[in-house]
């Protein structure tokens, strides 16, 4: 059994997620920007260029952010009406 599950994380494909920092930011910054208006001119050089490299998890994290935003919207709705 342990061969087997040694041989299945060889071929995990979540191994690579966020599996560095820059990733990370750009995961973290998608989100902060979906729920308040980031200025990039203000942003350091590595922050833009980290945001750039990984636009992926920017857009990701941006939308989870939406949906987080979303999801709170609905909930709401009982306690306004």
């Amino acid at each position: 059994m342990e061969k087997a599950w040694k041989a299945l994380k060889e071929y995990i494909l979540c191994r690579e997620f966020l599996s560095e920092p820059s990733e990370f930011h750009a995961l973290w910054f998608g989100f902060f920007s979906s729920w308040y208006k980031l200025k990039r001119d203000d942003m350091s050089d590595e922050l833009k260029e980290q945001i750039i490299n990984e636009y992926h998890y920017f857009t990701a994290g941006f939308w989870i952010g939406r949906v987080v935003q979303g999801i709170g919207v609905i909930l709401s709705i009982p306690l306004i009406l």
